[in-house]
């Protein structure tokens, strides 16, 4: 019997099933003379099938995903490529040489390995922007910080900041949870608009689940705002607000 949506960890040495899943799946289990019998809901026992049989008081899983046939279907080069570290396909012969252990393998030309090739992979640095805005609200720069490794007397563990792009003038609130963002933003806005008798113009912080949220987003269509998100996992995009 095949079983789908398996998840594979290469480092776990036990196989491991959830009889909740199972149930979920819609199987039925049952545990009969140190084994475990598995059938499809709707048919009996007698089309039960063994998945698991007791040793040692556990009991182990039958059977062994497709994943686990690499080594199978995987040339010893690119195995033991993998094995030592990523080494370098056209060191492989000459360890293979001095290690008895490993077995003899010529230069492999099968092509670049995908996982080598995504590792030295760069971020193009960021070219350095002349823009600058030419008033105060202008935009609004955001971001979180934390969690501290400290929670203050307060209990706070988190702050925001906004920082005015034309005056660099920054504001700090303090927060016990990030969801608490959205409520800061928009006492600041009150706050500042109020006592400059401006508006804010456009608002840019990155893709943190705080300031996608959906109210967020209404609010500032409602009060004209612009959103400017930043390129995921590029903080650079971000700069004067790291």
């Amino acid at each position: 019997m095949k079983m789908k949506d398996i998840l594979y960890v290469p480092g776990l040495k036990k196989n491991l099933i959830s009889i909740s899943a199972l149930d979920k799946k819609g199987f039925r289990v049952t545990f009969i003379d140190g084994e475990v019998l598995m059938w499809p809901r709707g048919r009996t026992l007698k089309d039960a099938v063994v998945i698991k049989v007791e040793e040692g008081g556990l009991y182990k899983l039958k059977g062994h995903s497709e994943a686990t046939m690499l080594h199978d279907t995987t040339s010893p080069c690119e195995l033991w490529h993998r094995r030592l570290a990523r080494l370098n396909y056209k060191a492989l012969p000459h360890v293979s040489k001095e290690v008895t252990e490993i077995p003899e393998m010529k230069i492999n030309h099968e092509g670049v390995c995908r996982g080598c090739a995504e590792g030295k992979n760069i971020n193009n640095l960021f070219s350095k922007s002349n823009t600058k805005t030419e008033g105060t609200l202008e935009l609004i720069h955001s971001d979180v910080c934390g969690p501290m490794p400290f929670t203050s007397l307060s209990g706070y563990v988190y702050y925001v900041s906004f920082i005015d792009d034309y005056s660099r003038n920054t504001w700090i609130y303090f927060l016990k949870k990030k969801d608490e963002v959205f409520g800061n933003f928009k006492e600041f806005k009150a706050l500042i608009e109020n006592h400059s008798n401006k508006k804010i113009k456009t608002l840019r912080m990155d893709n943190g689940g705080e300031y996608t949220l959906k109210d967020f987003d209404g609010f500032c269509k409602d009060a004209s705002i612009k959103r400017e998100l930043t390129t995921p996992y590029n903080p650079q995009h971000n700069g004067v607000a790291e």
